[in-house]
Order: C-alpha cells, then sequence, then structure tokens
C-alpha cells in the first residue's frame, strides 16, 4: 500500500466508512475493562458464547448516530483495535500506515496522569488523530475529576470543560454508566473527518497482528482501509504473495468478502508478515506477481534485520534488578561477529508484559531473554507460536548458553576452501558428451573423485569444474596421490588442454558462534 494518507480520500463512488478507534492508557486505568464493556454490549447478539477467536480487532454496531445533520448510516458501525498498544502503534505509525482514526486516551479518575499516559498523549499527537478522554472509574469514591483535567491540562491536553477542543466524557466500565455517550462523542469526531472510501477497488490494509499458527500455517489480522477483500483474491504482504483462501472476520466466521474499516483474520499466508506491514490485493496471480517484485526491488532488505550491511539478532532483556541487567547488557555487548551482532531493542527491570510481546511480534530475529523474572502464561502461549524465540533462566552463564543454542541457525556458517591436490594435464583423449578424458601428473597433495577443481592455464583461472572418476591401468581407482599418474574422467565449463593445471579443492562447512 503506498504510504498516503487515506483519510478524507475522494473519489467519484467514495461512500462513508466506519471509523476505526484506538484505545490508550496506562496500565490498570481500564483500558481493558472499558474494551470488555463495549464488545460484550455491542457486538451482533446473534454472537454465541463470546468471541470465540480473538483477532486483536473487532466491529460493533447498533450505535445510535448522533443527532447531526451530517450523521451517515455508515457511522452507525465502529472499529476497535483491541491490540495492546504502544510499541505495535508506534512501529504502524512509523512505517507510514495510518491504522486509526480516532484515539481514545483512558485516565483513571482516582489516579490521574502517570507515565504510560504520557506516552500515549505523545502517540496520539504524533499520529496527529483526534481523540476523546475517557475520564474511568468514576463509580470510585476516591475520584478527583477536576484534578485530572487539570494534569491532563499540565500535558498540553485541554479538555472541553476547561476552555479546550478536546472532548472528555466521565465513564465507568464497570457499571457501563457514560458509555454510550462516549460512543455518541467518537462518531461526533469521525463526522467531522468525513471518513470514506470507494470499496470497488481492490483491497489495501494493513496487518494489525501476525503468528504462525501450528495447523494454518502463516496468519494475520488484516485491517482493510480502502477498497473491498474477496476470497480468491491475491494479496501481497512485505513482498510475499498468498492466496485468499482462509478468510475469517472478527468473531472467527468464514467470509467472503470485507470492505472498508473491516478486521479479517487471513491464514495459510507464505510467510508471517511483520506488524505495520502495509497489504494490497489483486484480482490475479500474474498482478501480485508484479506488484511484489517491484516492493522487492525497492526493498530489498529488511531495516530490523539488517543495518549497514550487517545482520542483527535483537534481543528484548528483562532482568529482576539492575545490577543483573548491567551484567548480562555488558556481555551481549561483546557477542559480536564481523557479519552478524546482537543488538539490544529493550533492557528493562521487570516482568515480561504485553508491551513487550507486543515488540517481539513487529520486530524480526527477535529473543526474548527473561533473567529471574516472571512472564505470563497467556504471552507465554501468544509467542510460542511466533517466531520469537524465549530464554528464561536463573544463573547467567545458563542464559548465555541457552542463547547461543537458540540463535545458532540465524548465524551462517563460514564456508573455507581447502586446496587438496594439483594435477598437471600431460595428454587430452577425448570429449564424451559434456565430459572430457584427459591423463596427467598429481604433482602436489593428492586427488579424490568428487573434488570441485579450476583449470589454470599459465596461472590465469579460465573455468572450472568437478572430478568425476579416476583410473589406473584401465581401473577404477579411490585416490592418486602426489607423483603419480592417472587418467581423468571430468565435467568442465571449457576444454582443458595439455600443460593446463588442475587445482582440486573441497569446501569445509565451519560452524560459527558468538
Amino acid at each position: 500500500m503506498a504510504k498516503t494518507e487515506i483519510k478524507n480520500q475522494k473519489t467519484d463512488v467514495g461512500v462513508a466508512r466506519p471509523p476505526v478507534i484506538v484505545v490508550m492508557g496506562h496500565v490498570d486505568h481500564g483500558k481493558t475493562s472499558l474494551l470488555d464493556y463495549i464488545r460484550k454490549s455491542r457486538v451482533a447478539e446473534k454472537e454465541t458464547g463470546g468471541i470465540t477467536q480473538h483477532i486483536g480487532a473487532y466491529t460493533i454496531g447498533n450505535v445510535a448516530a448522533p443527532s447531526s445533520p451530517k450523521a451517515m448510516e455508515g457511522q452507525r458501525k465502529m472499529t476497535f483495535i483491541d491490540t495492546p498498544g504502544h510499541e505495535a502503534f508506534t512501529a504502524m505509525r512509523s512505517r507510514g500506515a495510518r491504522v486509526a482514526d480516532i484515539g481514545v486516551l483512558v485516565v483513571a479518575a482516582d489516579e490521574g496522569v502517570k507515565p504510560q499516559t504520557k506516552e500515549a498523549i505523545s502517540i496520539l499527537k504524533a499520529a496527529a488523530i483526534p481523540f476523546v478522554v475517557a475520564l474511568n472509574k468514576i463509580d470510585r469514591p476516591g475520584k478527583d475529576v477536576e484534578k485530572v483535567k487539570q494534569e491532563l491540562s499540565v500535558n498540553e491536553v485541554q479538555v472541553e470543560s476547561w476552555g479546550g477542543k478536546i472532548p472528555s466524557v466521565e465513564v465507568s466500565a464497570k457499571t457501563g454508566e457514560g458509555i454510550d455517550t462516549l460512543l455518541e462523542t467518537i462518531l461526533l469526531l469521525a463526522e467531522l473527518e468525513e471518513l470514506s472510501s470507494n470499496p470497488k477497488t481492490n483491497a489495501k490494509g494493513v496487518v494489525i497482528e501476525s503468528h504462525r499458527d501450528p495447523r494454518r500455517g502463516g496468519t494475520a489480522t488484516l485491517l482493510v482501509r480502502e477498497g473491498s477483500l474477496r476470497r480468491g483474491d491475491f494479496i501481497v504482504i512485505d513482498a510475499a504473495v498468498s492466496s485468499v483462501k482462509i478468510f475469517e472476520d472478527f468473531q472467527g466466521n468464514a467470509i467472503r468478502e470485507a470492505g472498508p474499516s473491516d478486521p479479517v483474520r487471513i491464514a495459510g499466508l507464505s510467510e508471517v508478515p511483520n506488524v505495520g506491514s502495509d497489504a494490497e490485493a489483486f484480482a490475479s496471480k500474474s498482478a501480485a506477481d508484479q506488484f511484489a517484485a517491484s516492493k522487492a526491488r525497492a526493498h530489498p532488505q529488511k531495516a530490523e534485520e539488517v543495518v549497514g550491511g550487517k545482520s542483527y539478532i535483537n534481543v528484548i532483556l528483562k532482568t529482576d534488578v539492575s545490577g543483573s541487567k548491567e551484567a548480562i547488557e555488558g556481555v551481549l555487548q561483546t557477542m559480536q561477529l564481523p557479519d552478524v551482532g546482537i543488538r539490544l531493542i529493550r533492557s528493562e527491570v521487570g516482568d515480561v508484559n504485553d508491551s513487550d510481546a507486543q515488540l517481539a511480534l513487529s520486530s524480526t530475529n527477535v529473543v526474548i531473554i527473561g533473567f529471574k523474572v516472571k512472564m505470563p502464561a497467556h504471552l507465554f502461549e501468544q509467542l510460542k507460536n511466533s517466531d520469537a524465540q524465549i530464554i528464561q533462566g536463573e544463573i547467567i552463564y545458563e542464559i548465555f548458553d541457552k542463547l547461543k543454542e537458540a540463535i545458532k541457525h540465524l548465524i551462517p556458517a563460514e564456508i573455507r576452501e581447502v586446496i587438496a591436490g594439483k594435477l598437471k594435464v600431460l595428454k587430452f583423449f577425448k570429449t564424451d558428451k559434456s565430459r572430457q578424458v584427459i591423463g596427467g601428473r598429481v604433482v602436489e597433495g593428492k586427488l579424490n573423485p568428487g573434488l570441485a577443481f579450476r583449470v589454470l592455464r599459465k596461472n590465469t583461472v579460465l573455468g572450472q569444474g568437478k572430478i568425476i572418476g579416476l583410473q589406473n591401468r584401465k581401473e577404477a581407482i579411490s585416490e592418486v596421490a602426489e607423483g603419480n599418474e592417472c587418467g581423468l574422467l571430468a565435467e568442465a565449463d571449457m576444454l582443458i588442454q595439455e600443460n593446463d593445471v588442475l587445482e582440486a579443492y573441497r569446501e569445509e562447512r565451519i560452524e560459527r558462534s558468538f
């Protein structure tokens, strides 16, 4: 997908599309509870037993449109992105993908602005999308709404009741108070954005989650941003082409088509795509192949994998105390080879959390190291089917042993050529189809069938070939040592002549490690 803004795109057949909303805020301020309340109360009633397959995004409908002349039927539906957020959302934004149209900043009315609240404010402002403040937990005795608004003002978030332009709504994810008003406010913001899309074009979208399913292969949650995606289309993600066969909505139901702002799950992809990657669909495989080839030429290497010609293994380090962190960091920084190195993309004290998991899933060649810390079971399950490696332990040297074992497949072996022997050609006998029969004397080392060789003529390499067989007095032999003469059956990419020298060699594979 071209990295241009889809918002407000006007076409001759453009129609209103539902807004896409991202909800952000400090941990424990009720973001998840708020999303859970909206989902359970607003997802279509025909759904039984709740959402059986969580895919990181869902659509709600039957929302009363605000009383405005601009109200459009298409805005009675909205899509929420349920990714944990900060790292994945930042990665998507950095790739130029316009993932969300509207933001919801959740702040607990009894706690106020916290570090992750400030981080969320920065992300929302950098994304340049309108947002509404949800003052949550107003059912609690210790709430102080005015104090929270004052703290928001200090952080350059001026809500309307304080003379600013950012709407705020008091809500309770526990009782449901204010939820209807919040949803109506989101729709009002969406009306002002005049979101539109052309559903008749080929689909373009962005990957918001991905993993490898042991039964269904590469799997991705895709947010359709433009056009319509259909079963049977060919989709290009990260320059890889896949057929859209296993195609489901956010409830896990098989579908044949999805339109703008719809979240879908696609399985059976040829590769596991990166979170934040653009996706573009085509009706024919030839068109998809042509587009993929152009992407591959434009982006021959992934920025996450190669920097300045050197490949990197990305490490997320979580430790119990800062002393352990510094000790492990010191060793990791020494683990470098000329072409492969270790790169710390996060190093913190504390247990492995949702943000760490999202960073791992949105990165490549990634290892999570947990030293004397916990990893929640749901994160372990989430990560174990991905390409991320997980290392846990309580003894430092064992951590490094496990690390070396886990990443050895990412370090290419060194291939060395070892000269086995040299033969001077004394006589050329004949050619037999693609093979040549010659006679010569071994002047150095020894020769064996199967060895590759270079053809040297006056000390200049002119061609190469392979020894097919050796003979002595018309009998096949397995070895000819220095000083002995032999007949030689060879395959070569040129015609060998008398006085040429065949320099035979073998390749040795040398496994490397840090």
